[in-house]
């Protein structure tokens, strides 16, 4: 679970998980006239905001697995098109300062509607996997910029008061959207495959095809629902002009940030084949997975493994220092630039930056590898178990864990404060990781496992709550409040495409027990920036004190 789970912890805003009345009178206007209810919208929005989210970061990588495709590609091509989510960070202002977030939101669900439906015939085409990868990617690029629109959105179209009783509609709505991915979508392709005896790459053109369909309906239900706040409006100074530099500004800093993101790939890819080197040398040994390819395809040039990550490196190093030098010219002086340079002009902002890319980066790597582990073959170290049984364990077990453990969450940092919670939180979030590592040794049958996933996933609803509600202080603190949200949940989902990567190269090694006791470790870091990131600054959090 990587962008989606950022919902869980607005659950902690409002103490009490009690759902507003359907008949809410509408919210009123400056002049205190009535302008709409949110029922009308606030439950569609968030349930399509869940679906290109969780069919690029968790259903992709089940459907890859039944096309054949082995783990380590499956988790590093995965993580790889989940990076749009990462460089919310860099896309944020470029949404803040240009057209209205209502825009955004209309905009950016039609262009994810065709990519659902491009991405459901791709899996009948003979290069399914790296057509769909393309497909997905470009909707994963979409749906971070409609994200980041939907948030702003929702934050201009209801005032603080308001905001906080639907925070649980919101979530809630979230997990609904979540639910139909990874339970519905995954449990109704096992029924026509095992029920129906379907082909496994038409079933899932099948499946793929109604999630597009329900996908559509509700951007047509949002085009007649969404309303016009008298707040969205373009920000000022904005024109065509400004607007094209603040594309090519945009343009210049993503250059930066995939520049930098594969030079650091070919930095750790090459490390690594070093330290195989060093320490095996072998083909067929512990540290195979680390070893280069023999022979690497690199801009559909033929050439040596090692050669392909240095003349990688080479490249990348050129257009990260081009793309520096170009962000510093255009970005001078300007408003967007004021948005980067107010975020980390925060106190002690190198340790949120620890806090925020570390924190999660154990439960990542169980989130991304768990599926496969229950669906792997038992000779391969897996379960063995079908997508039936995977969409009802993830689908209600996992979602009910996390819904439980949100709300449980909101409610101890209510009572406790976010100070005094916050430890004892995390070590709840990563204590339940032993319950995967127990299955991957003991090989428990299949109804074990929803209690594996429900305990797993109640410690991550749990702890998530108080990574959120940090993320949310930190963002909201100036004036640029859509772009800092941005900016922080951004290096939030770097950190966990990074994970995803990592956790192939460790399974694929290690087999499961390696992996998940190496899940253990990882979790140490994060936990450590708790006793050094500022918690005693005011909570300014929507108007609703933690």
């Amino acid at each position: 679970m990587f962008y989606d789970d950022y919902l869980t912890a607005r659950d902690a805003m409002d103490s009490l998980p009690n759902f507003p009345p359907l008949n809410l009178p509408p919210t009123l206007d400056e002049a205190g006239h009535p302008r709409f209810n949110p029922w009308a919208f606030i439950p569609v929005l968030y349930f399509m905001q869940a679906i290109p989210v969780t069919l690029v970061q968790e259903v992709a990588s089940v459907i890859y697995k039944d096309l054949g495709i082995a783990n380590e590609p499956i988790t590093r091509w995965t993580s790889l098109i989940s990076l749009p989510w990462a460089l919310q960070m860099l896309l944020g202002p470029l949404v803040d300062l240009n057209s209205t977030k209502r825009k955004w939101t209309l905009a950016g669900q039609g262009i994810i509607a065709l990519g659902l439906i491009l991405a459901a015939f791709a899996t009948e085409l003979p290069s399914a996997f790296a057509i769909s990868l393309v497909i997905l990617g470009a909707t994963a690029v979409t749906s971070a910029l409609c994200n980041i629109a939907t948030d702003g959105f929702y934050m201009l179209a209801l005032n603080k008061d308001i905001q906080a009783v639907f925070a649980g509609v919101q979530t809630t709505s979230y997990r609904f959207g979540r639910l139909f991915c990874v339970g519905i979508l995954v449990g109704s392709s096992g029924l026509l495959v095992h029920r129906m005896n379907m082909d496994v790459k038409a079933a899932w053109t099948v499946v793929m095809g109604a999630a597009a369909v329900l996908y559509g309906l509700g951007y047509f239900a949002c085009r007649v629902s969404l309303p016009y706040p008298e707040s969205d409006v373009i920000a000022s100074g904005s024109n065509r002009t400004e607007t094209s530099r603040n594309v090519a500004r945009t343009f210049t800093i993503l250059l930066l940030g995939v520049g930098g993101y594969f030079f650091l790939n070919a930095v750790t890819r090459l490390t690594a084949h070093g330290l195989w080197r060093t320490l095996d040398g072998k083909a067929d040994g512990a540290y195979k997975g680390w070893m280069l390819p023999l022979q690497s395809d690199l801009l559909g040039f033929k050439m040596d493994g090692v050669l392909a990550e240095q003349v990688q490196l080479g490249l990348c190093t050129a257009v990260v220092i081009l793309a520096f030098l170009g962000a510093r010219w255009l970005l001078r002086g300007s408003t967007m630039a004021e948005t980067f340079t107010s975020f980390v002009k925060q106190p002690r902002i190198g340790w949120i930056f620890a806090f925020i890319l570390f924190y999660r980066f154990g439960e990542a790597m169980v989130s991304k590898m768990s599926p496969l582990f229950l669906k792997d073959a038992f000779i391969a170290g897996g379960l063995g178990i079908s997508n039936e049984q995977l969409g009802a364990i993830k689908g209600i077990a996992g979602v009910s864990g996390i819904i439980t453990g949100g709300l449980a969450g909101g409610w101890i940092i209510s009572r406790l404060g976010i100070k005094r919670a916050f430890l004892p939180m995390a070590i709840l979030m990563h204590v339940p990781n032993l319950l995967y590592l127990w299955a991957s040794l003991a090989r428990p049958p299949v109804g074990a496992m929803y209690f594996v996933d429900f305990m797993d996933q109640f410690g991550y609803g749990f702890g998530f709550a108080g990574y959120m509600i940090y993320l949310m202080r930190v963002a909201q603190r100036g004036q640029y409040r859509t772009a800092h949200y941005a900016i922080a949940s951004g290096l939030g989902a770097l950190c966990i495409a990074v994970a995803g990567i990592l956790s192939g190269i460790l399974q694929s090694n290690f087999g499961y027990p390696g992996f998940f006791t190496a899940v253990m470790f990882c979790t140490i870091p994060g936990t450590i920036t708790l006793f050094f990131i500022p918690l005693d600054e005011p909570v300014a959090l929507q108007g609703v004190a933690a």
